[in-house]
């Protein structure tokens, strides 16, 4: 009897030691799925801090293009229509094109609006970003060193139409006339291939020259000074 007694105590107790483990065990995977979405739940937030961070960034760079470009281009019913803008917002130009016209920076500061009136010909203008100043209207011009541009006049005598270079928003910074025997073309501006700003005080020009059509690379200094003009 006895034996018997001592071998449901000993049963029993092994069923309260397994009930006891079992216990443990469940209170164990409960803490770690609880512990596991605590840190789902953190990376969760993480992420979303992380996509407001980057759509603020985004926002924040979106709003200083716009400032940055200062212009809006729209298509209307009656073509395209520019806008530009100074600094504060103001609308310094407004213009309907019934073609689109093309706008590029050409320095940090200044954009390019031109438009083609066939080939090659084309009209540009320059904005200026700081104060919102408008150059005039140049046929077939290049611009070179970023603040200066080369033209030439449309008198219809190129045999001794100069070059001429001035800085874009003719303000005294730069004019010189080239006289060279530039070829005859339908373009004047097409005899000159390229000009280029070596230095301060030195440009590297290449154009065509006489009636063999003869390519030609000059170096030459140019003047920092406007002499008067009437």
């Amino acid at each position: 009897m006895k034996r018997i007694i001592r071998a449901g105590m000993l049963g029993g107790m092994m069923a309260l030691m397994f009930l006891y483990a079992q216990s443990g065990t469940m209170h164990t995977e409960v803490w770690n799925e609880v512990f596991g979405l605590e840190e789902k739940k953190e990376d969760a937030a993480k992420n979303l801090s992380d996509q407001y961070i980057d759509i603020k960034t985004v926002l924040r760079e979106a709003e200083k293009s716009i400032h940055s470009t200062q212009f809006l281009l729209q298509e209307t019913s009656d073509g395209y229509e520019l806008i530009l803008y100074d600094r504060e917002k103001k609308k310094v130009f407004s213009m309907v094109y019934p073609k689109e016209p093309w706008v590029e920076e050409v320095s940090e500061d200044v954009l390019e609006i031109g438009i083609s009136v066939g080939s090659p010909a084309r009209y540009t203008f320059y904005f200026r970003k700081e104060d919102g100043k408008i150059s005039d209207t140049f046929f077939n011009a290049k611009v070179f060193g970023g603040k200066y541009i080369a033209h030439r006049p449309l008198s219809g005598n190129q045999c001794n139409d100069p070059l001429i270079l001035t800085d874009i928003f003719e303000e005294g910074i730069l004019y010189q006339e080239i006289y060279r025997d530039f070829s005859i073309t339908a373009d004047p501006m097409s005899v000159i291939y390229s000009i280029e700003l070596t230095d301060e005080n030195h440009i590297m020009l290449e154009y065509c020259a006489g009636e063999d059509y003869t390519v030609v690379n000059e170096v030459m200094e140019i003047e920092n000074t406007k002499p008067d003009r009437k």
